[in-house]
């Protein structure tokens, strides 16, 4: 600060010198008082006033202003962190730091202090060093350890907590994987056919239109919770990790009667018992093969082995085994 001082056009005294002061009746004595820095060849002196020092001496600090002010000084305050004003020359710094403004409006203080002029009380406000960087509501969007074309992303609720979710079947609609639970559906995103480097400025597009209570999934499918429908899609047993994301899956069924197959349906004849939901199919989904087996009490199963592919012509099948 005194070579600041110095580069301001002012010579400061080195060291710190003994100033006599006047009786105090407070404390019945004639101190000895040692301000922080003199301006040579002048009656004018400047005390340093740190928050974490000063706070709650108000009236010691006027006190020795007083006892300085009665042989002839005048007292320059540079208050820092917040402090409020002592004397009319005084330099109110918000911050603890001594920045280039406050020691400009420090200068102006001393010299007007040098020169008679009347004080002037001047304030520095807190200088914003950096723009606090608010955290995106978006987390990373990257890939899915165990779901086939599937992206992990998360997303700060209104409420202050994180819902994690999972992009599906190559983004094309969002949903929640908790546990050993199927993936259920949330909402459609559409991403499937935009670029993978322009996903994340329209995911966020969607996700902050949305309230949180719109983060509740409502089925296992975009489409409802049945994979298989008709008058037997009940005894199609489908895993609760199957995802239509998925380029193959391994399913059971006990479907009473069936002998043959097509792509998209399980049948007895030509007459359908059960068979894959439309929307399934609209998503490539087929049935590759179908085998029947005997379990260990002797009671006939079907396995069935589905497929992403193109359709083909629709044929019936035999079963295997």
């Amino acid at each position: 600060m005194r070579d600041k001082l110095v580069a301001g056009g002012f010579a400061v005294h080195k060291g710190r010198s003994a100033i006599q002061c006047g009786h105090e009746p407070h404390r019945n004595n004639f101190p000895v008082l040692t301000p922080d820095i003199l301006i040579s060849k002048t009656k004018v002196c400047i005390e340093v006033d740190p928050a974490y020092t000063h706070t709650g001496d108000e009236e010691k600090d006027k006190t020795r202003n007083d006892l300085l002010a009665g042989v002839g000084w005048q007292v320059v305050r540079l208050r820092l962190g917040g402090l409020g004003p002592i004397g009319e020359y005084d330099v109110l710094a918000e911050s603890e730091s001594v920045t280039k403004e406050v020691m400009d409006a420090l200068v102006l203080a001393v010299s007007d202090a040098v020169a008679g002029r009347p004080g002037t009380i001047r304030t520095i406000k807190k200088k914003e060093t950096s723009i606090a960087r608010k955290k995106p509501r978006l987390g990373p969007i990257a890939e899915h350890k165990y779901y086939e074309n599937a992206f992990y992303i998360s997303w700060t609720l209104n409420s202050g907590a994180v819902q994690r979710m999972v992009a599906m079947d190559s983004g094309r609609y969002l949903a929640i994987a908790e546990r050993s639970e199927a993936p259920r559906f949330i909402c459609v995103l559409g991403l499937d056919k935009v670029p993978r480097q322009q996903w994340r400025g329209a995911v966020q597009d969607i996700l902050q239109d949305m309230s949180d209570s719109d983060f509740v999934p409502v089925s296992t499918f975009p489409w409802g919770d049945e994979l298989f429908i008709g008058l037997q899609a009940q005894a199609v047993r489908v895993s609760p990790k199957f995802h239509l994301g998925a380029s193959s899956w391994g399913l059971t069924a006990n479907v009473d009667g069936a002998d043959v197959f097509t792509e998209v349906a399980l049948c007895v004849g030509s007459e359908v018992l059960t068979q894959l939901h439309p929307e399934a199919v609209e998503r490539g989904w087929r049935i590759g093969n179908v085998q029947q087996s005997i379990g260990r009490h002797g009671a006939a199963y079907q396995q069935l082995q589905l497929l992403r592919r193109p359709p083909v012509e629709t044929a019936m099948t035999a079963f295997e085994g």
